[in-house]
């Protein structure tokens, strides 16, 4: 891969990894717009591997409770998370592996277009809901499923998780970072079934970098949004995209 491609991939990445607007989505319509050759497995395991040290990084205070949550005796809010968080991607990993079977009939201009209209849906819908539940094992499983669905290119993960826990009445805190924290497993997984394919390239380095700096700031940003309650106005540029894609 030449250094601009490297770049451009690592940006796009860096910023829709996390933010609800479909990263596997916008890389499609990069590689398609400027005649990107497919990434390469071996790069993409690599951009992979700076977002799951970014958000092991970013949660990292999240996480150490969740560890520490089963051996306290008072009541925590991340009690269960451990095994809700298994929960959820055993649902993934079976929506998952069932749609990436198929992933060839889904790589398309118009696919990713209708999976980003729906993913409009969800957002828009997430302006309407307010609660303070707390995550159970039901919430556990639809987040799951939810999560499974985001190997559709265009179906936003963050997006979707964190729209339908605040669909489901999750408080906000919690919808955003059981939303980000229940990918780890996932990410994980997907690494090691794929590093024995890995081939590593010197420019793969800036890559990483670029990634990781772009992706901790784009984590940010989501943060600062939600406490606003301005989260479901990204809706507004997954919807404008996608039509503006349709109709050219």
């Amino acid at each position: 891969m030449e250094l601009t491609e490297v770049l451009i991939l690592s940006l796009v990445q860096g910023i829709t990894e996390w933010l609800p607007i479909s990263s596997d989505g916008h890389l499609f319509l990069f590689e398609h717009w400027f005649d990107i050759k497919e990434a390469s497995l071996s790069f993409d395991v690599f951009l992979h591997l700076a977002s799951l040290v970014v958000i092991l990084f970013f949660f990292r205070r999240q996480i150490i409770e969740i560890i520490r949550a089963p051996f306290d005796k008072q009541e925590h809010s991340k009690k269960n998370w451990w095994w809700l968080i298994v929960v959820s991607n055993i649902f993934t990993a079976g929506i998952g592996y069932f749609l990436y079977q198929r992933m060839d009939s889904f790589r398309n201009i118009n696919s990713v277009t209708d999976w980003m209209i729906i993913t409009s849906i969800f957002l828009l819908a997430s302006k309407f809901t307010k609660g303070e539940k707390t995550i159970g094992w039901k919430q556990a499983i639809i987040l799951g499923i939810v999560q499974g669905l985001a190997v559709l290119p265009g179906w936003s993960r963050s997006g979707s998780v964190i729209a339908m826990a605040l669909i489901l009445k999750i408080k906000k805190t919690q919808a955003f970072e059981y939303g980000f924290i229940m990918v780890i497993p996932a990410i994980v997984g997907s690494f090691i079934l794929t590093v024995k394919d890995f081939s590593f390239e010197a420019i793969y380095i800036l890559a990483f970098v670029a990634t990781a700096i772009i992706s901790y700031l784009s984590l940010a940003l989501l943060k600062f949004i939600m406490k606003r309650d301005y989260f479901y106005l990204f809706f507004i540029y997954t919807l404008l995209l996608s039509l503006i894609v349709k109709l050219t």
